[in-house]
């Protein structure tokens, strides 16, 4: 049986709310099911203006204590606000909208207690509909299978190569002696890749596991902060200002190897690419022009042909023809179809 210290619980659970009325019930009773007790469960209403604040009122749990702010003061200043207030030993750092396996934070902890030298741990995700319908699910990469943790060395060319496929947010647990000593999430820097700026600042000192095992449905939703951040975005993606932070602060151009650099290309032409069907659709044609005079990385594509790098060749050659034909208005039209499924609201 787990004695449960309100005073003193070994974790805390941190969430940050914004208009999470619709799913916040579900996720809270995911995790007061929890077969690991021993936890605060810290909620922060982040100045919604919804129903949010009537959900965290309907919850009668000694383990949860709610805090409310007012107005909306960003998502990781938000999650920051919260952390400050966990008292655990172990804090998990989870979302408002998503579904938690009932095992997680007992797997977690499992996996601090085993490891001390592991500064944090996440795991893999199954991923719902708005509906809480399963559609899919994250395996961790055959290369760190069987590994108890990984290092800063096994995880970066791994980002340059994949962007970030490994680390799933809202699975975060970490040791609070680790976060005091990185400090908080960075977004007036690195905004919505903030997370992904996080956890490599951690395994550049201490070791992260990464659990196979999927211990959270993971929300998928036009709604959600990333599908808003994706939508008839211009400017270029975070993960690169990451990324070139990092390659620049421990000199890693130099260590990649050629396939590295390869792929790496690749993710920066297939998100230029993005970008040149935005700036189409919103009907900038000279802004895309300049996106798309940039040459495609054949090397990458003969090395290591996918599907993927085909259809951003073939999306390429799609614009530039509609460019030299001045179809414009019928080029975007085919674009927020093809990108978009025909919906842009």
């Amino acid at each position: 049986m787990q004695i449960v210290s309100l005073d003193r619980p070994l974790v805390s659970i941190c969430i940050s709310a914004y208009n999470a009325e619709g799913v916040l019930g579900t996720t809270l009773d995911s995790l007061l099911r929890q077969t690991y007790a021993d936890f605060e469960l810290i909620l922060f209403d982040n100045g919604s203006t919804d129903g949010t604040a009537r959900v965290i009122a309907s919850i009668h749990d000694p383990r949860v204590r709610a805090l409310h702010g007012s107005p909306n003061v960003g998502g990781y200043q938000g999650m920051n606000k919260v952390v400050g207030e966990a008292r655990g030993e172990f804090i998990a750092i989870y979302h408002a909208d998503d579904v938690y396996e009932p095992t997680i934070v007992e797997t977690e902890v499992a996996c601090l207690q085993t490891y001390p030298q592991v500064g944090a741990v996440l795991a893999m995700d199954y991923f719902i509909d708005d509906d809480g319908k399963r559609f899919g699910f994250a395996t961790l990469p055959p290369e760190f299978q069987g590994r108890p943790y990984l290092t800063y060395a096994d995880v970066f060319p791994f980002l340059v190569r994949n962007k970030n496929s490994l680390f799933c947010c809202p699975t975060f647990m970490g040791r609070r002696t680790v976060l005091n000593a990185v400090g908080p999430f960075a977004p007036e820097i690195f905004d919505i890749a903030s997370d992904e700026e996080y956890y490599l600042r951690i395994i550049r000192r201490y070791p992260i596991a990464v659990l196979p095992d999927r211990l959270v449905n993971y929300r998928v939703s036009r709604r959600q902060w990333s599908s808003r951040y994706r939508r008839l975005r211009t400017e270029e993606e975070r993960h690169f200002q990451v990324i070139e932070h990092y390659m620049e602060l421990d000199g890693w151009r130099g260590r990649l190897s050629s396939s590295d650099l390869r792929e790496y290309a690749f993710h920066r032409c297939d998100d230029e690419t993005f970008r040149a069907v935005n700036w189409l659709i919103q009907g900038d044609i000279e802004q895309a022009r300049n996106l798309l005079e940039r040459p495609y990385p054949w090397s990458t594509f003969l090395a290591n042909p996918r599907r993927r790098k085909l259809r951003v060749m073939l999306l390429r050659a799609l614009m530039r023809l509609g460019l030299g034909l001045r179809t414009y208005r019928s080029l975007a039209r085919l674009l927020i179809c093809t990108e978009y499924g025909g919906q842009l609201a």
